[in-house]
């Protein structure tokens, strides 16, 4: 899907106005957020997809603070609909966007809604944010009549490729025609999460969160030549993380509030704490480590231990994770107790399992200086010793040093529970 199409997805029309589908953190239903006006006088409520398939209403979620329609004050609304499986919306906040941050408004205006492309974009600039307000002003200065039924229409920003949910359209800026020059307003998002806390529904954040149970499917993933070799391994494997999982395993909302950016190699992209990606190679970083200690249990205690002794760091970046080796050691240093061991997960298919030598050397050699002594102070050995006895590793390159290019040895070994053994060796060859 392109970025379009990918938006264009999310986008509902909702009786005369329009909607935008994001999660929430249950398989049991989705959320359409839009405009209290949209709904206003309406009792029985139609959505449909950007397919012009009808969406199941389920519950209608307002404010505390009522609807006013004459001066649309309060408006927004939410609607509660049928899970819908494709909805994978990252979001960002509007009070973080950049001075004239470019914008893409979505939605169904009324004019275009029998035409061949009824759902429209309208792209343009943030002119500022104020008060959870965001006003944007849209390219090409449309009138009212060709904005009309854009509200409730999602508002998105653009930022290395992809697109956030930062807001949601309700209304022209002026009230006389003449003055608007083509600017709207937006509700940020704190409103709708509001409305979601005072209903007591789930939080406006993907449905894996919820439990690693969601994320399994794709852990391990061996590229082996073949996969019989290694059956027994993945049947051992899948066995294992089921049993930790049901055995006190905290879902992945309880590990990102206790260490939010800490699991980031970028703490500044805080979308990336919401992605797939990153919980499923936590939950591999788990069960590694549980099969390395031995033990049964992966719970909050267990990972409280854990914490000083080894860590895993996501990045949605495929460079070479070796680049960065320098802040990788200094997160260590911050993050881990001597001897501690850090594990970075990114989409870098290549990745090397171990930083080389000579690379560590010249890194440490460059930052274990003693403090306060110029640009050319002495190295502090005591950083120094501290800094090598760090372990630093990539998870796509455990896989393939301890499984995918070694797979005829699996291929010897009769069942599962040495199969698992054999992991086991190789991983403690690597890191401790």
């Amino acid at each position: 899907m392109t970025v379009s199409e990918l938006i264009q997805s999310y986008c509902v029309k909702v009786n005369g106005g329009s909607g935008v589908l994001v999660n929430a953190m249950t398989l049991e239903y989705s959320y359409v957020l839009t405009a209290a006006h949209v709904l206003d006088g309406i009792t029985v409520h139609e959505v449909f997809d950007y397919q012009g398939k009808p969406v199941e209403v389920l519950e209608v979620l307002r404010h505390v603070e009522p609807f006013v329609p004459e001066t649309l004050s309060n408006d927004y609304a939410i609607l509660k609909v049928s899970f819908q499986t494709h909805v994978t919306q990252k979001i960002f906040t509007a009070e973080e966007l950049p001075h004239r941050a470019d914008l893409t408004l979505v939605g169904y205006p009324k004019l275009e809604r029998t035409s061949q492309t009824p759902i429209k974009f309208y792209g343009g600039h943030m002119t500022n944010v104020n008060d959870h307000l965001i006003f944007f002003t849209i390219d090409g200065i449309p009138s009212r009549p060709e904005i009309e039924g854009m509200s409730g229409g999602g508002t998105y920003f653009h930022q290395d490729g992809l697109v956030f949910l930062t807001g949601v359209e309700f209304r022209m800026d002026a009230s006389e025609e003449d003055q608007q020059f083509g600017r709207v307003q937006c509700h940020s998002l704190s409103k709708y999460h509001e409305i979601i806390k005072i209903h007591k529904c789930a939080p406006m954040i993907p449905a894996h969160l919820e439990c690693f149970s969601r994320v399994r499917e794709k852990i391990f993933a061996f590229n082996v030549i073949d996969p019989d070799n290694i059956r027994h391994l993945k049947i051992a494997l899948e066995n294992f993380t089921n049993s930790l999982i049901d055995n006190g395993m905290p879902p992945p909302y309880k590990i990102l509030e206790e260490y939010g950016s800490q699991l980031l190699v970028d703490p500044l992209k805080s979308d990336e704490l919401n992605s797939l990606e990153l919980w499923e190679a936590y939950l591999e970083f788990l069960v590694i480590c549980a099969l390395m200690d031995n033990s049964g249990k992966t719970d909050d205690v267990y990972i409280e231990r854990l914490g000083r002794k080894r860590r895993l760091m996501y990045t949605s970046s495929s460079d070479n994770w070796i680049r960065r080796l320098e802040e990788f050691l200094k997160a260590a240093r911050r993050l881990l107790d001597e001897n501690g061991t850090l594990i970075i997960a990114s989409p870098d298919a290549a990745a090397r399992t171990l930083p080389p030598d000579f690379q560590l050397k010249k890194v440490i050699g460059n930052i274990a200086l003693v403090p306060n002594q110029g640009p050319l102070a002495p190295i502090d050995e005591v950083e120094s010793l501290i800094y090598s006895s760090f372990n630093l590793s990539h998870l796509q390159g455990l896989r393939k040093t301890c499984v995918v290019d070694i797979e005829d040895e699996y291929q010897v070994v009769a069942t599962a529970r040495e199969q698992l053994q054999l992991l086991k060796d190789k991983l403690n060859e690597i890191i401790k």
